[in-house]
């Protein structure tokens, strides 16, 4: 546990960091709109350095087999596809965002090797949230941008969060079609507030 405690201190409160100038692609070749917006804002360029990082990690890791490569290859082609698809969207830049960060988590999450040498990178997790009355688990993976994200997925369910001002600790709201959300990181201890339900009180742990 007290590696959970040491990395929320030295990770998830640091609210600063170098954003990146060009993304992981050529932008003189850049042909959907999603890939043009990338090239002109920062902090997707960021996200896109990171996507591409990870994705590399867990293509050339020691424990990817054969058949993992081949579908890893697969999904991200797939990614792409639905991010440059992001122009169907109302939104175009909400779309292309949430579809990196969504994509961080999932290659964080389902390969070992994208979790290493994250000192070179903006992304940690994904960690366990555990809440008293909450009979999910809530896998949590962080975002070091300058306004830093928390991406929390349960179930079916998820939600993109952003740093917002707090007088202690690191707080992360969002409000989603149901209302409003509330992630308060405290110490050693951290509370989650969703529409509709009581303030519970959660903790870390390391995912297993």
């Amino acid at each position: 546990m007290q590696y959970v405690f040491t990395f929320l201190l030295v990770f998830v409160m640091f609210s600063a960091t170098v954003l990146a100038k060009s993304p992981s692609f050529d932008c003189s070749k850049a042909q959907s709109s999603a890939e043009k917006l990338v090239c002109e804002d920062d902090e997707l360029a960021s996200l896109d350095l990171e996507v591409a990082r990870l994705f590399e990690l867990a293509r050339n890791g020691k424990f990817i087999t054969p058949e993992r490569r081949k579908l890893l290859t697969a999904t991200q082609r797939g990614w792409v596809k639905g991010r440059d698809d992001c122009w169907k969207a109302s939104n175009l830049r909400d779309c292309v965002f949430s579809n990196y960060v969504i994509r961080i988590h999932e290659l964080r999450q389902g390969y070992a090797d994208a979790c290493g040498e994250d000192d070179k990178g903006i992304s940690k997790g994904p960690l366990a949230l555990t809440c008293k009355n909450f009979n999910a688990g809530i896998a949590v993976t962080f975002i070091r941008i300058n306004k830093p994200v928390a991406y929390m997925e349960w179930g079916d369910r998820f939600i993109i969060m952003r740093s917002a001002l707090s007088g202690s600790g690191s707080r992360y709201t969002a409000r989603g079609e149901d209302g409003d959300y509330e992630l308060w990181i405290k110490g050693e201890s951290a509370t989650y507030k969703m529409p509709g339900e009581k303030t519970m009180e959660c903790m870390f742990s390391e995912v297993n």
